[in-house]
């Protein structure tokens, strides 16, 4: 449950954990911790998966990960992490159905997660490309594939977009709505080099309205 953990950890959507003997997950993403991974067991396996990782694979433990994942762990029980959450999922919710409203088809038909996978074959486009036209002014995504996609995987028919980067920040449904505008006046005109100029600068705006708590790094993260 790498992408979606936090989003179990708030209760937002269903546990894999009852149903499964192992569910591993990474404390990055939707959990919002620093980079590393932890593996949840049924008790009878935790010896072996204990000597697998330490001696077996695990030099010695950097403390200062350690002591950031103890934090994100709790942070992860908090009414505030709880709310963030719901509120990814509201903003995701926006997105999927403003980017269908534009015209590009959410392969699921929506989402009931952070993540909106849409399929860029009716506008004509490529995941690379879009990928990087959005890159260019600011708006971070990942080029994806899709079932049965033509397309290998370096250039893909999909794109990937999510919301935990925005939510953080502070946006809400009305900012998610302005995102997907400027999503699709890029992938709308990809060579226009006064459009790329005009949404670098709403981009830039928006981010400075909702900086991250220690950062004025003017980049919105939709992945």
């Amino acid at each position: 449950m790498a992408h979606i953990a936090g989003l179990v950890a708030a209760r937002v959507i269903p546990s894999p954990v009852p149903y499964a003997d192992f569910v591993t997950f990474t404390t990055y993403k939707t959990m919002m911790g620093p980079h590393g991974g932890i593996i949840l067991c049924k008790e009878r396996f935790a010896k072996k998966v204990d000597r697998a990782i330490f001696p077996g694979t695990q030099g010695t433990p950097t403390l200062s990960l350690v002591a950031a994942k103890a934090v994100c762990l709790k942070l992860a029980t908090s009414s505030q992490f709880a709310r963030l959450q719901q509120q990814t999922i509201k903003n995701a919710k926006v997105l999927a159905e403003g980017l269908k409203d534009a015209g590009y088809r959410p392969v699921t038909g929506g989402t009931d997660n952070h993540l909106v996978l849409i399929d860029l074959r009716g506008k004509r486009l490529k995941g690379n490309a879009a990928e990087r036209g959005l890159e260019e002014v600011g708006i971070l995504s990942n080029r994806n594939l899709i079932p049965f996609d033509p397309e290998s995987t370096q250039v893909t028919s999909g794109l990937r977009l999510g919301t935990p980067g925005i939510t953080v920040r502070g946006m809400k449904e009305g900012e998610v709505k302005q995102i997907v505008s400027l999503i699709d006046q890029i992938l709308s005109c990809p060579g226009d080099e006064s459009v790329k100029e005009r949404v670098k600068a709403e981009v830039r705006s928006l981010c400075y309205r909702f900086p991250f708590a220690d950062s004025s790094e003017n980049v919105c993260t939709a992945q």
